[in-house]
């Protein structure tokens, strides 16, 4: 596996430094949410997708995608009506344009407060997501990014609650290009079996974040991540093992270390 780190941990005028600081980490990559460093990111222009694929290539990582896809954009809402979903389906296929351009490979889909039901059933969702789905990751796989749907608990969303659910759509969808993302964080707080929906979807992830409740660094809370890297040891996967925390929980640069330290110590075993 390889170890990346996501830039919501630290101020977008600190990327260049905190690029620098990942790879004095031995770090392999950072993982971008786009928010953070563009008020709009689909209009970020040639230049600007330029700058930013060169200070990550500079800093010798590589970036392993993008994720929090619609922090700045609540309107686009997945169920709302056709009009809004047919939105989605475009603002995604710019962002994969977007990551593609920045040399990333895989599209990160949380945003729970985007996909909401608006009263429509389960199985109505599951197919409306399943078209939007498909037609994003068609465009997607020509550009060589994939996209993967995460799990989020009750608490958070109406839709896609557990690791089941998230690959139900996944087979829906029945794309090469579409998988699974599963986070440490939302299964600890979802309650799921981290062993078995490790052990049964292991081959359909396609990332893996890392954090505390409350998106508090890895580990700072109480919880335990030793039988969570154990279990995704045993289940084959072989990419990216990201660290998703929020900024607040002191000095960055020491919160980022002690984290990558962390991390090491439980996942790669």
């Amino acid at each position: 596996m390889k170890l990346a780190v996501s830039n919501i941990a630290w101020d977008e005028s600190e990327l260049a430094s905190h690029l620098t600081l990942l790879k004095d980490l031995n770090c392999d990559g950072v993982e971008l949410a786009p928010s953070c460093i563009w008020g709009e990111p689909t209009t970020a222009t040639q230049n600007e997708r330029v700058r930013i694929k060169n200070l990550i290539a500079d800093a010798g990582l590589d970036l392993v995608g993008f994720h929090a896809l619609f922090y700045t954009r609540p309107d686009l809402q997945l169920f709302l009506d056709e009009h809004s979903r047919d939105a989605v389906v475009e603002y995604l296929k710019l962002l994969v344009g977007l990551c593609e351009d920045l040399g990333g490979g895989v599209l990160v889909c949380g945003s729970p407060k985007n996909r909401l039901r608006h009263g429509r059933t389960r199985r109505e969702c599951l197919s409306w997501a399943a078209d939007v789905f498909r037609s994003v990751v068609t465009d997607a796989a020509g550009l060589g990014v994939r996209v993967a749907i995460e799990p989020l608990p009750q608490q958070e969303t109406e839709f896609i609650v557990s690791g089941d659910e998230g690959m139900e759509l996944v087979r829906l969808v029945g794309h090469p290009n579409f998988g699974l993302h599963l986070d440490a964080k939302a299964m600890i707080e979802g309650g799921e079996d981290v062993d078995r929906v490790l052990s049964a979807y292991g081959r359909h992830i396609y990332h893996f974040h890392v954090g505390d409740p409350g998106l508090a660094p890895p580990g700072s809370t109480g919880c335990d991540h030793t039988q969570i890297g154990e279990a995704l040891n045993r289940s084959g996967y072989t990419g990216y093992v990201s660290i998703e925390m929020r900024r607040g929980f002191g000095q960055t640069t020491d919160v980022i270390t002690r984290s990558v330290d962390y991390v090491r110590s439980c996942y790669f075993l």
